[in-house]
């Protein structure tokens, strides 16, 4: 079995909004993720289910 330490692969805001996984998600991924900064499948997803989760004010 493989230790988890290697390295996850990090991808810019571009790569998030054309991945079809993510099609529904992508005006609110627009507004969420930052042009300059990359990200983890799960930052993503956590950034995402955190703003779900929010109630409606």
């Amino acid at each position: 079995m493989a230790k988890q330490t290697e390295k996850q692969g990090r991808y810019g805001k571009l790569a998030f909004l054309r991945a079809p996984e993510y099609a529904k998600d992508r005006l609110l991924l627009e507004v969420l993720l930052d042009d300059t900064k990359t990200y983890t499948k799960e930052e993503v997803d956590s950034l995402l289910n955190e703003w779900k989760a929010k109630e409606v004010q």
